[in-house]
C-alpha cells in the first residue's frame, strides 16, 4: 500500500518514506529477501524524486534493514544469520559487515593457555606449547547471535596477546597485524541443543537448538594456525547453497 505524504508537515518527506518502508519490514509485510521497485519506479509511484527515495533507502541500509546488491537492486535484508555453503574463505562478521548489518563484540577471555588434547592434536603443537584462547559473545542487532571460541598458535602471531579484539576482527589481526597468508579451512557443522555456558552467554534457555561449527585454518604452506568452536542462536541461523544442475550426458538414460 503506498502511503500519504504531507509535504507541508514538519517530518521531511525522505523521512516519512523512511518511516513506511521501515513498518513494512517489520511488519512482514515486506519479508526477508524481499526486492523492492527500482528507485526510478518507487519515486513515480510515490509523487516523489529519484533523490528522496535515495534518502530514505540509504538511512534504513544503514540501519542493516535493507541490503544494496550491485546489479540487481535493493532488498530486506534476512532475519536470520545465513552462511552460503561456497568455497570462498569468508567469516560471518565479513558477511555481517558486506550487508551492513551492525555487530558488536565483547570479549569474555582473552589468555594464554595450554592446549587441550584435542587441540593439541588439531593444531599440531605439542601439549606444553603455548596457544592463545579467545572468547567472545557477537551481538547484532543488539541479540547475542555467536559464541566465539578461538585456539591460535603463538608461534606465528605473539602480536595477538595484545590485540584489542572488541575492535579488531581475528581474520584482520593476522593477516594485517601479524602478516600472515591464509590459505583454507575445513568447517564441520552439527546441530546440538544448548548447554548451561552457551544458554547464559546466549541468553537463550538451555536445551534451546543452536548450530555448532566446528573450523580449523590453514596457513599457506599448510600449517593449522587456529581452531574454532562456534556457537549460534538455532532460530536465527541457518545454511544456504546454490546449486546447478549439470547437463545431461548425451545419451544417458532416464
Amino acid at each position: 500500500m503506498i502511503p500519504t505524504l504531507s509535504h507541508l508537515g514538519p517530518v521531511p518527506v525522505y523521512q516519512q518514506i523512511r518511516d513506511w518502508m521501515h513498518s513494512q519490514i517489520t511488519s512482514n509485510a515486506w519479508p526477508e529477501h524481499y526486492k523492492l521497485l527500482a528507485e526510478t519506479d518507487l519515486a513515480e509511484a510515490l509523487g516523489v524524486s529519484r533523490g528522496t527515495v535515495r534518502k530514505a533507502i540509504e538511512q534504513l541500509t544503514t540501519e542493516g534493514l535493507l541490503v544494496q546488491i550491485h546489479g540487481r537492486g535493493t532488498f530486506v535484508s534476512p532475519n536470520h544469520l545465513e552462511q552460503p555453503l561456497a568455497d570462498r574463505l569468508v567469516t560471518f562478521s565479513e558477511d555481517l559487515i558486506a550487508n551492513n548489518v551492525p555487530f558488536e563484540t565483547f570479549v569474555l577471555e582473552q589468555a594464554v593457555v595450554r592446549p587441550s588434547q584435542r587441540l593439541a592434536s588439531l593444531l599440531g603443537v605439542k601439549p606444553d606449547t603455548e596457544i592463545l584462547a579467545l572468547k567472545r559473545v557477537r551481538v547484532v542487532r543488539g541479540t547475542p547471535m555467536i559464541l566465539l571460541k578461538n585456539y591460535l598458535v603463538l608461534e606465528h602471531c605473539q602480536q595477538l596477546r595484545s590485540i584489542d579484539f572488541t575492535r579488531v576482527r581475528l581474520f584482520q589481526a593476522l593477516e594485517e597485524h601479524c602478516g600472515l597468508e591464509l590459505d583454507w579451512a575445513r568447517r564441520t557443522f552439527e546441530a546440538q541443543t544448548a548447554d548451561a555456558d552457551v544458554a547464559a552467554l546466549l541468553k537463550i534457555a538451555p536445551c534451546d537448538p543452536v548450530m555448532y561449527m566446528e573450523q580449523v585454518l590453514y596457513l599457506r604452506g599448510g600449517s593449522p594456525i587456529e581452531v574454532s568452536d562456534l556457537w549460534f542462536r538455532g532460530s536465527y541461523f541457518r545454511l544456504s547453497a546454490i546449486v546447478k544442475r549439470q547437463p545431461r550426458a548425451p545419451g544417458a538414460h532416464e
